[in-house]
């Protein structure tokens, strides 16, 4: 098992390092309206957990290159399941995604319990 993972829209570009965030597409889903009632109301859910629990990195310090990649530990299941909920919505409303696995995400700038921010060219 790898020790690390990452959700991307593979749909929106060929070239895995360019593809959107599961988070982003799904608010942007949201914000066009092309979400159904059911899935606005989960994907509510699911920021309002995320805003409120999850470890934020700072992206504003110098740092964290903005450049940098977010990955969970493959410990962090509690984070792993919620964002496998994410899927779930985007793969229901055509938008196609993808679970990358690694061992080695790059060099590391940013760490907690969950995850980790890297920068790497292949990511």
């Amino acid at each position: 098992m790898s020790r690390f993972v990452r959700f991307i829209v593979t749909s929106d570009h060929d070239c895995e390092t360019r593809c959107t965030g599961v988070v982003a597409s799904l608010r942007i889903l949201g914000e066009e309206g092309l979400l159904a009632d059911y899935h606005l109301k989960t994907s509510q859910e699911i920021f309002d957990e995320l805003n409120e629990n999850m470890p934020c990195p700072p992206f504003d310090t110098k740092n964290i290159d903005v450049n940098g990649v977010c990955w969970f530990k493959s410990s962090a299941t509690h984070w792993i399941n919620l964002f496998r909920e994410i899927i779930a919505i985007l793969e229901d409303s055509d938008i196609q995604t993808k679970m990358l696995r690694t061992d080695k995400p790059g060099m590391i700038l940013y760490e907690d319990d969950v995850q980790v921010v890297a920068k790497s060219k292949h990511y």
